[in-house]
């Protein structure tokens, strides 16, 4: 078995610790504001995206923390995964598989060093509409529940939803805006994807970048972590409630 890296290790431990102060700060904050007790979800949070919870207002938030970037990863996926849940099957599937790249396989057959991806108009514009047949499903998927596999069981189900986002600068240690899900949703219902050379962008109603997604392209090279999808969001350019 390949050792871990001791580096990655330590730093992901250390990412997650972060995380977890900065929603502290977050729950703390919120409780002061509203009056009302904010927590944060505890025990397994790999299969929900709930941050901070208030239960006396029904308020589930997502937590996006960023070092006063535009943008941050709001869901992470092997393409693998993600064409199980949908039943994604024939050439679509294969699309995902040359258009993220396969792990342990060559898909490019020699052509590209990295053997990341193979570029094939027509796989390409498969996948492109796929997306864009599922607007909405993939915005639940990626931001209001998040899709997750059981690995005892090997059953892939959505997560529980959040209804607010959290939009947290991990530099100045502060909330810099609250977001309801819906008021993200109804901006998205409208928009589209579009195709760029190595990722797909979303583009909302109103004409903003809101997504991209991506191969992930790092840790063990050509495992399914390396090839999977990752999908981040832009802040998003709708009224927040601060």
């Amino acid at each position: 078995m390949k050792q871990k890296n001791p580096n990655r290790v330590e730093a992901g431990r250390r990412a997650k610790l972060d995380g977890h102060i900065e929603e502290d700060n977050s729950a703390a904050r919120l409780s002061e504001s509203t009056g009302y007790e904010h927590v944060t979800k505890v025990g397994n949070k790999t299969k929900t995206k709930r941050d901070v919870i208030c239960e006396e207002l029904g308020d589930y938030y997502s937590q996006k923390s960023t070092s006063g970037g535009k943008n941050t990863q709001c869901h992470l996926t092997s393409w693998d995964v993600w064409c199980r849940y949908w039943e994604i099957t024939g050439e679509v599937r294969d699309g995902f598989g040359l258009f993220f790249g396969t792990p342990g396989i060559d898909v490019s057959n020699g052509t590209n060093r990295q053997h990341r991806f193979v570029k094939n108009e027509r796989s390409n514009q498969q996948v492109l509409k796929w997306f864009n047949d599922h607007i909405m499903e993939t915005f639940d998927a990626i931001v209001r529940n998040g899709i997750y596999l059981d690995r005892k069981t090997n059953v892939i189900s959505l997560g529980e939803y959040v209804n607010k986002m959290i939009w947290y600068n991990k530099l100045t240690k502060e909330v810099e805006k609250i977001y309801n899900i819906q008021d993200i949703a109804d901006v998205v219902k409208d928009g589209h994807w579009i195709l760029r050379p190595t990722t797909l962008w979303f583009i909302d109603a109103n004409g903003n970048k809101l997504f991209h997604l991506q191969m992930k392209g790092s840790g063990e090279k050509f495992s399914s972590g390396y090839h999977g999808l990752m999908f981040h969001i832009n802040k998003p350019n709708v009224p927040s409630i601060i």
